[in-house]
């Protein structure tokens, strides 16, 4: 076991590194640690990592491995009320390295990759099954539960949320994770506070996770953060109890008008086409409207990234609805057209309207700006947590005003964390990102004709 000071920010201990051989035998190898990363991603379905060892004993020569391992994991972080304690065993998938370091040295370094089970397990078969009269939410539990058998501790009930609509489905041989990332692409909330689509499929070190975005979104904030510049003074309410350092920071997006036009964040068609009818009916994406009847990130007001601003030929952004144009079969309607529900009662809607275009805009906001920032590991936040990240001013403000920039500062939604443990430190790489922001950019006074014509005067 190793104890870091407690006293630190950044204290931790890692109570267990063990490798479990497949005889049972579990072997410490704290010893050769270099360096542990584990990665958590709302957008994988497992945690994965990898752990450098270095090794001048030919450990490796003398308890073999095989692929068939498994790792024991276990980190607390003391000294603190909200302690949590993540302990997990993974799997051994492979191995890559040994090579020798340097040539007076007989010192070999190597990587052993590791995941949840529940990974190999997928990839090693299929389901091919039929699903009647059920919630997207019920057959997520049924794979979860009897065709990859995972373990209930990693299966909460707050954690799978309940789904809209009742289905016929089929699976035709797909694996179990693909199966559930393609209902969760189809998927709309059962709550009347998410309009969207944004089903989200992930492990967190809470276990498994099957809930929208939108119901991310309204959950309290877990942390304050904030970037403290060099000689620059800090009221008393900026204190480390409340608020914790960030090491550094970066902004791995902006904003990029392009992509949301291409990608059909701003505005789109999708082009429905009912087979049975013979029609074809258009239901458009409109960004404006569909922004201000969804929850956002920001629970008290929320604005959009879009400035109001109007093109020469005089259609707004989210306007343009033929920018992106998708096509995909519909069945709206046929439950209650008496014609084809005498011949087919049981017919369910595949309700194509209400996700495809919204889910692609909503991914694509959650995307358009995007945090990475580095932080003393905490064991107490994990992916789909919420966080508060304050960006303060280069320059200085008058006395008593808030010396940040209102505009990068406020609540972020974590979706990625990458933990960084050796025998001298833990540090997390946390992706976060944000689909609004919390003042509103000033108003748009002028179209691109209105300056053009400013640049003839």
């Amino acid at each position: 076991m190793f104890e870091n000071d407690y006293s630190s920010e950044k204290s931790f201990v890692l109570k267990s590194l063990n490798i479990i051989s497949t005889n049972g035998e579990s072997i410490n190898i704290y010893p050769q640690l270099i360096e542990l990363s584990m990665f958590e991603d709302i957008y994988n379905s497992t945690i994965s990592g990898q752990i450098a060892l270095s090794d001048s004993q030919d450990f490796f020569a003398r308890i073999p491995l095989s692929g068939f391992e498994f790792i024991a994991i276990t980190v607390g972080k003391p000294g603190s009320e909200r302690e949590v304690v993540f302990d997990k065993i993974f799997r051994i998938y492979k191995m890559t390295g040994g090579e020798i370091k340097s040539a007076t040295t007989s010192n070999q370094v190597y990587s052993l990759h590791f995941c949840s089970e529940e990974n190999i397990i997928s990839a090693s078969r299929r389901i091919s099954k039929s699903y009647r009269g059920k919630t997207t939410s019920e057959i997520v539990k049924d794979i979860l539960i009897k065709e990859l058998v995972v373990s209930p501790q990693k299966i909460q009930n707050q954690n799978i949320e309940p789904t809209f609509g009742i289905h016929d489905i089929i699976i035709p041989y797909m694996n179990p994770f693909a199966a559930i990332g393609w209902l969760a692409a189809r998927t709309v909330s059962a709550s009347s506070k998410s309009s969207g689509a944004n089903f989200m499929f992930y492990e967190n070190t809470q276990g498994y996770n099957f809930k929208s975005l939108e119901t991310l979104f309204q959950r309290s904030s877990k942390g304050k953060y904030t970037y403290k510049i060099k000689n620059v003074d800090y009221p008393d309410d900026t204190s480390v109890s409340e608020i914790r350092d960030v090491i550094k920071y970066e902004f791995m997006n902006n904003f990029d008008v392009l992509s949301g036009i291409t990608s059909g964040m701003f505005s789109s068609v999708l082009r429905g086409v009912d087979l049975v009818k013979l029609k074809v009916n258009d239901t458009v994406m409109n960004y404006e409207n569909f922004f201000n009847n969804s929850v956002h990130v920001e629970n008290k007001k929320a604005f959009s990234f879009q400035n109001e601003y109007q093109d020469r030929l005089k259609n707004k952004i989210y306007e343009n609805y033929y920018s992106v144009m998708r096509m995909y079969p519909t069945n709206r309607g046929h439950d209650t057209d008496p014609t084809i529900s005498s011949k087919q009662p049981s017919i369910k809607q595949n309700l194509v309207e209400s996700w495809m275009l919204q889910r692609i805009s909503q991914i694509n906001q959650l995307n358009y700006f995007k945090l990475k920032m580095v932080v003393p590991g905490d064991t107490y936040l994990t992916v789909g947590d919420i966080i508060e990240f304050n960006l303060p001013l280069v320059s200085t403000k008058d006395p008593g005003s808030k010396n940040i920039n209102p505009y990068y500062s406020g609540r972020y939604l974590i979706t990625a964390i990458r933990h960084i443990i050796d025998v001298h430190r833990y540090e997390m790489v946390i992706e976060a990102t944000r689909d609004c922001l919390s003042v509103s950019y000033p108003e748009a006074q002028n179209s691109d004709r209105g300056i053009d014509m400013m640049r003839k005067q």
